[in-house]
């Protein structure tokens, strides 16, 4: 069992840390995708928790097979790789990496074409559709 622990203090007078969101996103789903199973937040506002609360969503589809299997890890790319958790049922649960700081990527996975932004990482809970990614924040109005 592996722990993540996101949180950082401030020194009285000192700098206060801003850490993006796409960043604290991209580092949880890499720690998951290689079977770490517990983090922890401390003082999470929005955007944050909009876009976290979207990312506990897309790994709470893919418990099952997470739990389950461990991954098999192939390369899509020099920089893109994918982690593939596949239940004996046929179900079917993967993280497509984008570790390129630089250029975001186009993937051929499962036959299909999936387009990586830069430093990224997308959750395909069936193995087909993303449904999340680090880089992308969606905030919800009203």
């Amino acid at each position: 069992m592996l722990f993540l622990l996101f949180w950082r203090f401030t020194e009285f007078g000192g700098p206060i840390h801003q850490r993006p969101v796409q960043d604290v996103a991209y580092a949880i789903t890499r720690f998951i995708q290689r079977g770490g199973s517990f983090f922890s937040y401390y003082m999470v506002w929005q955007p944050k928790y909009g876009h976290l609360k979207e990312l506990h969503r897309a790994i709470k589809m893919c418990v099952r097979a997470l739990v389950s299997v461990d991954p098999i890890v192939t390369s899509l790319g020099s920089l893109q790789q994918a982690y593939v958790y596949t239940l004996e049922t046929g179900d079917c649960a993967s993280f497509l990496s984008n570790y390129d700081t630089k250029s975001a990527a186009r993937v051929l996975f499962n036959n299909m074409h999936y387009n990586l932004p830069t430093w990224s990482i997308s959750i395909l809970p069936d193995c087909r559709n993303v449904v999340f990614n680090t880089a992308k924040v969606y905030i919800k109005r009203g």
